[in-house]
């Protein structure tokens, strides 16, 4: 026990090291037009992509997703896996307010908002989903680092 509490502690000293700068700017996040994200999502997102100890917090650990690997020289392939503490690393606001990305919300059921950030000018990108959990906060359940998208 006193060991993970060590290395929370000291990965948030590390995450608060690599906090944005306060001229950085910020947007919270624009859905489609035809999906209204639920209020208290878009304050939870808001603050999930700017605050290290916060994001931590929550997530569901360890983390369900998927992760690429690169299979030889030009084929690259996923790996399903579970994100551990000790490897992750902060998602910020920064990278889906650069403007060389398009952000995507979907609506699942009252309790799951499923995000994929993907690049303008290849079908790559990143997909988080998120769940409200029983009491009333949501949490970061799914993560798929950068991989293609085939639609």
């Amino acid at each position: 026990m006193l060991k993970k509490i060590a290395c929370i502690a000291g990965f948030a000293l590390i995450m608060s090291a690599c906090k944005q700068s306060p001229t950085a700017q910020q947007r919270p996040p624009e859905a489609d037009a035809e999906v209204e994200l639920p209020k208290d999502f878009t304050a939870f997102y808001e603050k999930f992509l700017t605050d290290s100890l916060y994001q931590i917090a929550h997530i569901t650990w360890p983390l369900q997703g998927i992760k690429t690997i690169q299979q030889d020289s030009v084929t690259p392939g996923v790996l399903d896996t579970h994100w551990t503490l000790e490897e992750w690393r902060m998602h910020r606001l920064d990278l889906v307010n650069s403007g060389e990305y398009k952000r995507k919300f979907k609506i699942i059921g009252d309790f799951m908002v499923q995000e994929q950030v993907r690049a303008l000018s290849v079908p790559f990108g990143i997909e988080r989903r998120y769940s409200r959990q029983t009491n009333g906060e949501w949490e970061l359940i799914y993560y798929a680092s950068v991989h293609e998208f085939k639609e």
